[in-house]
């Protein structure tokens, strides 16, 4: 696994303290095979959604592993669900048969059994029926997997917690757009507003910096270092407990190492331990001696599965 380090900041103190977010950086995305032809006429969000988790939500190695290769049934439906109004968004989907490798595809969300397709817009076209849904995209229609692991309970304590758009609006920011390609061809369909199909999440450096503030001060003999969750909805990190986040503090005298500091963000109730997370707007302070040694102190937030940190 290789790490990548973004947003260096260097501030002068009574040392010099640096300071960035380093998040495990992913390899290109594989080719996936897409349920359907959704990818002809809306070929934006299709290159969006291909880019994103939960197109790789079955093939991933990482759920391969937690999954002992697709061993573990109560795992694998939400990784290859089959259309959420099969069972009523809010209830945990059905594991589809085929085209697994698709993870989690447009027909998961969009799609009923009739072939009609859910959206923000009535429209009426002859490619398939379209279905104004005030669900999609909201915290219930999510909530049919992302409540399994404490997620969407999380959200509900936090601030947004009454908004039933607030996870759209996080992580499928709003754009402005043709829904279909075919609309920037024929000139029938306005540009209206869409959401962008990336699922932005941890993976998203830019993302992650917006929602955690990270500040550090070296004063009277001491290095304080304050994480705070300002633009999260959830806990950090949050969803399966093999999700860690560790503040990573080295003071360096020249090349050479002289302290060492490690602050895991992990849930290790399931273990006998403790919730180390940061909860919806918390702040977290912590303070470490520099016992007169160091001139630089490099203080970084590391993400990535436990074992690997």
């Amino acid at each position: 696994m290789r790490w990548t380090q973004v947003g260096v900041v260097v501030i002068c103190l009574c040392s010099v303290v640096i300071f960035s977010l380093v998040v495990a950086q992913q390899s290109k995305p594989p080719k996936i095979p897409i349920r359907g032809t959704c990818q002809i006429c809306h070929k934006q969000h299709a290159d969006e959604w291909l880019k994103s988790a939960h197109a790789r939500a079955w093939i991933s190695e990482l759920f391969k592993e937690m999954s002992n290769e697709y061993e573990r049934e109560e795992c694998l439906h939400c990784h290859a669900p089959e259309r959420l109004l099969d069972t009523g968004y809010g209830n945990e989907p059905k594991l589809r048969e085929r085209t697994r490798e698709g993870g989690v595809d447009c027909a998961t969300c969009h799609a009923d059994i009739k072939g009609a397709m859910h959206g923000p817009y009535e429209i009426e076209r002859e490619f398939h029926e379209n279905v104004r849904s005030d669900k999609l995209g909201t915290v219930e229609m999510c909530a049919s997997c992302h409540a399994k692991f404490g997620t969407v309970e999380e959200f509900k304590k936090s601030k947004w917690g009454s908004d039933p758009t607030a996870c759209v609006d996080c992580h499928m920011s709003k754009v402005e757009r043709a829904i279909a390609e075919i609309a920037t061809v024929e000139k029938k369909y306005p540009v209206r507003v869409s959401r962008r199909h990336t699922f932005s999440s941890v993976e998203d450096l830019e993302f992650v910096r917006q929602a955690i503030k990270l500040e550090a001060s070296a004063e009277n003999g001491k290095l304080t270092v304050t994480l705070s969750s300002v633009q999260v909805g959830h806990k950090f990190p949050t969803g399966f407990n093999v999700n860690a986040g560790v503040v990573d503090v080295s003071i360096y005298d020249g090349d050479k190492l002289v302290h060492s500091f490690k602050h895991v963000l992990s849930d290790e109730r399931e273990s006998g331990g403790k919730d180390t997370r940061l909860s919806p707007g918390e702040k977290l302070t912590l303070t470490y001696p520099l016992n007169g040694k160091g001139k630089v102190a490099v203080v970084r937030i590391l993400y990535n599965r436990p074992k690997t940190l």
